[in-house]
């Protein structure tokens, strides 16, 4: 929904005022970005899970909504616009009620591209943490287990085929012609009534703000992350267990995030987790940096620089990392 506001509005900008083409020439060259770098890039801006993804996928898909707008507005009939103005309507107007309603078909071809691209690339967010569409799928390749990774992959393309086809139903109401029946002549009609329109886009808004605000009034729950192995798995299920049967605490176990301690770590900084087991090597070399061979005899230094510099401490012969802040 927000790529499909983005998208038509700056494909009605870019067709009403031609100094603004060079706006399709930047959303080309976004579109050459493989998908996961632009996940990647994210990370350190707006952190790990479900807003990446979603800022992510929205910048991703803008480029079909864009280019079937404008283009769909340009190849517009020029006497159609002609008689339009000879009869004293208002540019808004002429937008409104010719120019928009003729490019539809257009539009809906837009909306149902970007749908299916959007399904499809849900199951990369996962790298990210964005734990939705295609999780399982991860889960069960990184368990090597081949028939639920089979299955859930079928299950998604049924998806994608099942609204396609809804898609391209509501894209033949869009379009004018002669012979029409009262039942699409009413949903065309709706289409095109603004506070319809303007209801749809309100409840999808506050339904949307109200999820965000229900999700960040949660108190005392400890988020708990794991990478997409199997002893991870395990230890995740354990550390939920303990918690839960020793203290009041709810928690919320985030298991196999894509990306392992890449993206796990930036989640850690940001507090979006509270603990993960980890191992002493990999943070040694690949979080710290440092140069040499980790070993035993280094582990009293790696906690006073984990200490210093993240504020995290490592607990437990299984070498788990918890942040200061949680424990208090």
């Amino acid at each position: 929904m927000i790529a499909i506001i983005i998208g038509l509005t700056i494909g009605i900008i870019v067709s009403e005022y031609q100094k603004n083409k060079w706006i399709l020439s930047l959303i080309n060259f976004i579109y050459t970005i493989p998908a996961i770098t632009l996940f990647g890039f994210l990370i350190p801006f707006t952190g790990i899970g479900d807003i990446s993804a979603i800022i992510a996928l929205t910048i991703y898909v803008l480029l079909p909504m864009v280019r079937y707008t404008h283009s769909g507005i340009v190849n517009i009939d020029k006497n159609i616009i002609k008689a339009a103005k000879g009869m004293e309507n208002t540019k808004l107007q002429i937008l409104y009620k010719i120019k928009l309603p003729l490019a539809l078909p257009r539009i809906m071809s837009a909306i149902r591209t970007m749908v299916v691209m959007t399904i499809a690339l849900t199951g990369i967010a996962t790298f990210i943490g964005a734990e939705r569409l295609s999780v399982a799928i991860y889960r069960e390749i990184t368990t090597n287990n081949i028939v639920m990774t089979a299955a859930g992959s079928i299950l998604i393309a049924i998806l994608v085929i099942i609204v396609d086809f809804i898609l391209g139903q509501i894209k033949k109401l869009t379009q004018y012609e002669r012979h029409r029946s009262n039942f699409e002549i009413k949903v065309r009609s709706i289409f095109f009534n603004k506070k319809t329109v303007l209801r749809t886009f309100l409840i999808i808004i506050c339904v949307f703000a109200g999820g965000q605000l229900l999700a960040n009034s949660t108190e005392d729950i400890i988020n708990i992350a794991t990478k997409p192995m199997p002893e991870q798995y395990i230890i995740g299920a354990m550390l939920e267990e303990l918690i839960e049967q020793d203290s009041n605490l709810n928690i919320e176990l985030r298991t196999g995030v894509g990306g392992g301690t890449s993206t796990i770590q930036p989640g850690m900084e940001k507090e979006e987790f509270d603990m993960y087991p980890e191992y002493t090597g990999t943070d040694w070399m690949e979080v710290l940096k440092e140069k040499g061979v980790y070993n035993e005899s280094s582990f009293s230094q790696l906690q006073f620089k984990y200490n210093q510099k993240y504020y995290f401490t490592w607990e437990g012969c299984m070498v788990l990392m918890i942040l200061m802040d949680s424990c208090n």
